[in-house]
């Protein structure tokens, strides 16, 4: 997800941030389910969310990949429209690799919790025309590239779920959402929007959590 215009920045430089959400559910750090994310790959900045959700992994996988409800329950990306590669509306909105889609997003993203008909800042609204990279539902993994401005800059967000059970022997669902960026303008992007994408991945993996648990 990108914004639609930038200004110069004097560098760029390594920036890392990863941001690890556990709800109410009193998850330390020590017992951080294993990564169902693929490697990372080398990049300017990196922006990360995860978090556990006690609801079965078909359902939150239901949610994360009900496209048309996004604007229900998510603060951070408003719509997220399938495509074909001419960029019209499929009939069926289900995701699959090779499709396009139009992603209309709030960063810094909205005060949850939202619903279809809350209203959001236009001068916080960015529109990205993105491509679907990978769709392995074996394996609960998605992602899809950014293609507004793909000579300048390269993004490539990734979500997976895993099953992770407990120490008391509870089986729940372990989120996690990974955008990398590389390319000449991905500095201009962490000074202007880096603290907002990073806000925006943390209310989207609570309301998911919200979601599905609900």
């Amino acid at each position: 997800m990108f914004l639609s215009s930038c200004r110069a920045s004097p560098s760029i430089i390594l920036y890392i941030v990863s941001l690890y959400v556990y709800g109410t559910l009193g998850i330390s750090n020590s017992s951080t389910p294993p990564s169902n994310l693929p490697p990372a790959v080398p990049s300017i900045f990196t922006v990360e969310a995860n978090i556990l959700i006690d609801a079965p992994i078909d359902v939150v996988w239901n949610v994360l990949l009900g496209f048309p409800n996004y604007p229900d329950w998510n603060p951070f990306v408003r719509s997220q429209v399938v495509t074909d590669s001419l960029y019209i509306p499929t009939q069926d909105q289900k995701a699959a690799e090779n499709l396009r889609l139009i992603i209309t997003s709030q960063i810094p993203p909205l005060t949850p919790p939202v619903t279809a008909s809350s209203l959001g800042d236009p001068l916080n609204e960015h529109i990205t025309r993105e491509n679907i990279t990978h769709l392995q539902p074996g394996i609960y993994r998605v992602a899809w590239q950014d293609l507004s401005l793909d000579a300048l800059i390269q993004a490539e967000r990734w979500s997976a779920l895993s099953v992770f059970v407990d120490q008391g022997g509870d089986s729940l669902t372990f989120y996690e959402s990974r955008e990398e960026y590389n390319g000449v303008l991905a500095g201009t992007v962490q000074d202007l929007e880096g603290a907002g994408l990073l806000e925006g991945f943390q209310a989207q993996a609570s309301a998911l959590k919200a979601r599905a648990e609900a």
